[in-house]
């Protein structure tokens, strides 16, 4: 069993077992062993002591899921703490790499009032969408799938009036008086058709 008290004579193999059991014991000493000196190395690779905590943590774990999967197997005269520490290394040195590429955005030069415009217009004619897919929602089932399939699905009257076994001059007449019914929803000039 790994102990603490005996961490100075452990064995790289003891560790990497009571690792792979998951002894809390395990995590202790590699944070013992491993983290002031992380630390210290991101302080000088512009972190904070937070910054450190967070990539210690994250390296911590790609370690020991690696472990666990088996994508990590121990090697003769290699140090655990030492693999810790280039685990969270990498770590820190994406999260450094990933910043300098959000800081470095280049701002545009100049304001352009017509981009505001654009985006008013896309939230008009979202705006329009969405209150005409409401009035379509008030229709009749008939009247609501007569315009889908019209208007949405592109089918011909011919197609549409098949599908209604109705006669083509018909469904045109329909489909008139559907979509009547429909701006007057969209008006608010009718409630419910």
């Amino acid at each position: 069993m790994f102990s603490l008290k005996k961490s100075k004579h452990i064995t790289q193999l003891g560790l990497y077992q009571a690792l792979f059991r998951r002894e809390s014991i395990a995590y202790e000493y590699l944070y013992e062993q491993v983290f002031g000196t992380f630390k210290h190395w991101v302080y000088k690779n512009n972190g904070s002591e937070m910054d450190a905590e967070d990539a210690f943590q994250k390296g911590l774990l790609n370690f020991l899921i690696n472990l666990e999967n088996g994508k990590y197997q121990i090697y003769e005269n290699t140090k655990i703490t030492t693999v810790v520490f280039d685990y969270c290394k990498k770590i820190w040195l994406n999260e450094l790499a990933s910043s300098r590429v959000k800081t470095q955005t280049k701002m545009p030069d100049l304001y352009n009032p017509a981009d505001d415009i654009d985006l008013l217009r896309d939230i008009e004619r979202i705006e329009t969408i969405n209150s005409v897919k409401n009035a379509l929602n008030l229709l009749k089932e008939d009247c609501r799938k007569l315009i889908e399939w019209f208007y949405i699905d592109e089918f011909s009257l011919k197609e549409i009036a098949e599908k209604l076994n109705m006669k083509e001059t018909s469904t045109k007449q329909k489909r008139f008086d559907c979509m009547q019914k429909l701006k007057g929803i969209f008006t608010g000039k009718l409630n419910e058709c």
